[in-house]
């Protein structure tokens, strides 16, 4: 069991201005910087309200990231005073700055953060030209190749934010590279009550079962072509062996019950799990399914 780290002593270091929900920075106690996010709440059919689940799914998406080898910011489930909440750990160093995708990207995305025109997967393979990768490792030499993990990994979750602002690139002295991957709250029925999760998990409806809710999920590419689509064409994209180091990866995966153990009953009940894994499982086989149907 994985337990949460208490904030609650940690030194105030500034508000974080990007995003629709309050953050803060905060410093531990050897300096290092941290992103505070409160889990946030919604009301439920009945009026009554809970508590979201977007402290555990950005918590289970960043492990299983980090199983698959995907690099990706460092996040720990935390508690500040009663409130229960992330910290994703500061990925710049000294005099180095992030540059959001919409930055990046010409055209009306830098507009209207609502607007996707444009906002193609080889609008963001020209923009990742010449960007260097997050990690070293052979047979992905890349930007592009690691963005492809990042969207496997997206597929894997149910993760429907990677929106212009939810990736980045790092500029400093030595140049420029992809950021590790970061913000996979959205993702593994977060915003869904236990009573809908239970609903879905026993239904007869086809349409309402799990396997149907993992179908529904879109990305926030233009058109909004469904996860596994965005993912296919993404490995489609890049290089030989960046395909083949992810398409592995997707045929190893773990179970996601695996992670999900580790996160306390408080923060996320039985029901949220089952149903977690449940469309993890549906997500990996409809990506299995895609990649097994890839020329070599």
């Amino acid at each position: 069991m994985v337990a949460s780290v208490d904030v609650s002593g940690w030194e105030p270091a500034g508000e974080e201005q990007l995003g629709t929900k309050p953050k803060q920075w905060l410093r531990d106690e050897a300096g290092r910087l941290w992103l505070w996010k409160e889990a946030t709440f919604n009301t439920d059919q009945d009026g009554r309200p809970y508590r979201k689940g977007d402290d555990w799914s950005e918590f289970a998406a960043g492990r299983l990231g980090r199983c698959l080898g995907v690099a990706v910011a460092i996040v720990e489930l935390a508690t500040r005073g009663d409130t229960a909440g992330v910290i994703s750990r500061k990925v710049l160093a000294e005099e180095e700055a992030l540059i959001h995708g919409n930055e990046l990207l010409a055209g009306p995305t830098t507009d209207d953060p609502h607007d996707r025109t444009g906002y193609t997967l080889e609008a963001v393979r020209a923009v990742l030209d010449g960007v260097g990768p997050p990690a070293q490792r052979d047979g992905m030499t890349t930007a592009f190749d690691w963005f492809a993990g990042y969207l496997v990994l997206d597929c894997l979750v149910g993760n429907t934010d990677r929106h212009q602002d939810n990736w980045a690139v790092i500029r400093g002295p030595a140049g420029r590279r992809l950021a590790p991957s970061f913000d996979h709250a959205s993702c593994l029925g977060f915003l869904l009550s236990d009573q809908r999760r239970g609903s879905h998990l026993t239904t007869a409806d086809r349409n309402r079962t799990v396997a149907a809710y993992a179908r529904r999920a879109a990305s926030k590419f233009a058109g909004r072509p469904s996860l596994v689509r965005a993912a296919v064409d993404a490995l489609a994209m890049a290089s030989t062996g960046a395909r083949q180091r992810w398409i592995a990866a997707v045929e190893s995966a773990p179970e996601l019950s695996g992670i999900l153990v580790n996160v306390p009953e408080d923060r996320m009940g039985e029901t949220a799990k089952r149903f977690a894994a449940s469309l993890y499982r549906e997500n990996r086989e409809l990506l299995s399914q895609a990649v097994s149907r890839m020329a070599p």
